[in-house]
C-alpha cells in the first residue's frame, strides 16, 4: 500500500513538473490587443477668452496648446506672453486665453474698438489700479506680496499654473496644495484673474 501511494505521488509530481516545464518553454500568449477606439484616442477641450472662435475642440490625445490655439485663432488683444504653446492638453480642460493689460495712458490700437473689448480691458485695468495681483501672470515676488502667501506657496501657484493652465476664477486657487478656505479668505480681496 505504501509503495502504491509513493507511485501515485510520484506520478502527480511528474505531471506537475511537465506542466511547469511546458509553461516556461512555450511562448507566453500576450493579452489580446485591445484596439483603442477613436473616442479614447481624442480629447475635448474648451477654449474661451481672447480668441475669435471660442468653443469645444476635439483633438488627438497628444495635442499641445499650440494646436488648439491655431484652431481658435487668437485675437489682437490676446496676451501670448502668458501662454505656453508647448503645454500638453488634457481631456476636459478649460483654456482661458488672457487679454493684454492696457495701461490707462495707452491709446487703443484701433479707434473703432468694440464696447465689449473696452469693457474687458477696463475690467483688467480696474483690477490693477485697485492693487490686486493677477494670479494668472504674477511672478514669484508679486505672488509673495499676497496676504497668506509666502515664497513656498507662491512657487506652488506657479507650478500649478504651468501644469493645469490658467486659473478660470480666483476661487480656483484653492486647488493649489496648501491653500485652503481660510487662506483663501485672507487673500480673496487681493487677487484677480485679470479678465
Amino acid at each position: 500500500m505504501d509503495r502504491k501511494l509513493k507511485l501515485v505521488w510520484l506520478g502527480v509530481l511528474g505531471i506537475l513538473l511537465v506542466a511547469a516545464a511546458l509553461k516556461f518553454l512555450l511562448p507566453v500568449k500576450s493579452p489580446p490587443n485591445m484596439e483603442l477606439t477613436q473616442e479614447s484616442r481624442e480629447i475635448v477641450v474648451y477654449v474661451t477668452g481672447a480668441v475669435k472662435n471660442s468653443g469645444l475642440y476635439t483633438l488627438p490625445l497628444d495635442s499641445r496648446l499650440d494646436d488648439v490655439l491655431k484652431l481658435a485663432v487668437l485675437t489682437a488683444e490676446a496676451d501670448q506672453e502668458l501662454l505656453n504653446p508647448a503645454q500638453r492638453l488634457k481631456d476636459g480642460q478649460k483654456i482661458i486665453v488672457p487679454y493684454k493689460i492696457i495701461d490707462e495712458g495707452q491709446e487703443s490700437d484701433s479707434a473703432g474698438s468694440t464696447n465689449g473689448n473696452q469693457a474687458k480691458q477696463g475690467t483688467v485695468n480696474s483690477g490693477n489700479r485697485s492693487g490686486k495681483v493677477n494670479i494668472n501672470n504674477a511672478g514669484l515676488a508679486e505672488l509673495d506680496t499676497i496676504p497668506g502667501i509666502g515664497p513656498v506657496l507662491a512657487q506652488r501657484i506657479i507650478d500649478y499654473r504651468e501644469q493645469n493652465g490658467l486659473f478660470s476664477s480666483p476661487e480656483e486657487i484653492q486647488n493649489v496644495s496648501g491653500i485652503g478656505p481660510k487662506t483663501y479668505e485672507k487673500m480673496a480681496d487681493y487677487i484677480t484673474i485679470g479678465y
